[in-house]
């Protein structure tokens, strides 16, 4: 994990972080490196969600998979969907 970590710290920025409002809106930026078959969710979904588990304390793949899987609903919807409930 570390070498992906150090892969994106060294990528150039598409857009001034000042520039990002919010940080799924910067990751909606970032290139989708993965082909079309078998994509189940947005490439901003997954780097917010992961960013989201590490920001919270997961400092492994496994911790950040359990972080995602036991987040409540509300804190997986989009932002901008309206709350059905």
């Amino acid at each position: 994990m570390s070498f992906g970590l150090d892969q994106l710290a060294q990528a150039a920025a598409p857009a001034p972080l000042t520039d990002a409002p919010c940080l799924s809106q910067f990751l909606g930026t970032m290139p989708d490196p993965r082909g079309l078959r078998g994509r189940r969710y947005l490439m901003s979904a997954l780097l917010t969600a992961a960013a989201a588990s590490v920001l919270a304390g997961a400092r492994s793949l496994t911790a950040i998979t359990e972080w995602i899987t036991d987040a409540p609903a509300w804190a997986c919807r989009p932002s901008d969907s309206p709350s059905t409930g």
